[in-house]
């Protein structure tokens, strides 16, 4: 079963294109400065809500989207939390049934270098599905505006032929930009990589207004 914190049809600011995105629970790193405090690993009595989904119900909601059938959704972006993180053989599953029934492109973020993932039997076998993977852990003394990336010792590795024309393009760009939802409960949803000041920034301005800010 896999653990999902987020999901998200359409979003043009994770990657090439519009994507749908699938944020997954769970990480042990606790990056100094990463955004996604809520969907990293907490205790029982903290841990934010999530759904657990078998891997054809995950590729059910991916490939049911309207904009796959009129060429809208380029491909899927997995975040999180760490997407490795979750079994190995589930997320495997899921990959597979999307690709064999699609033409989206998979880019994931993963806090894994890749080289560990080379080395490890059971990760390893996600690797084939991925068209990116955007590896490294966050280094919030690194984030320097990089595009697609927190910081500039993540690396792209791009394991097909899908984007790898494009790869110069990518690691010169220094162009964020992000998406704002708001949520009938009065949740502040972000996609996208902000800047390192931007979330205590804007939390600053909107306390001011009497607004509770919740990133997730």
């Amino acid at each position: 079963m896999l653990q999902v914190a987020r999901k998200k049809t359409c979003c043009k600011v994770l990657g090439p294109g519009i994507r749908s995105v699938i944020w997954f629970h769970g990480c042990p790193r606790r990056c100094p400065g990463c955004i996604a405090d809520t969907m990293n690993v907490a205790t029982p009595n903290t841990m934010t809500d999530y759904e657990t989904l078998s891997p054809s119900q995950l590729a059910d909601w991916v490939l049911k989207n309207d904009g796959i059938e009129n060429g809208t959704i380029e491909g899927i972006t997995l975040s999180g939390g760490d997407p490795l993180f979750q079994t190995a053989n589930d997320l495997a599953e899921f990959l597979s049934l999307v690709k064999h029934n699609s033409e989206l492109s998979v880019m994931c973020y993963t806090g894994y270098r890749y080289e560990e993932l080379l080395n490890d039997s059971e990760k390893r076998k996600v690797l084939q599905y991925i068209d990116v993977l955007v590896d490294g852990e966050y280094r919030q003394d690194l984030d320097n505006g990089q595009r697609w990336r927190g910081s500039e010792n993540q690396r792209f590795h791009f394991l097909t032929e899908r984007y790898r024309i494009e790869s110069d393009d990518w690691y010169a760009t220094n162009e964020r930009q992000i998406e704002i939802e708001l949520t009938i409960n009065g949740k502040v949803l972000i996609s996208g990589v902000p800047s390192k000041d931007f979330i205590a920034n804007l939390t600053a301005k909107m306390e001011t207004l009497g607004v509770d800010v919740d990133f997730t």
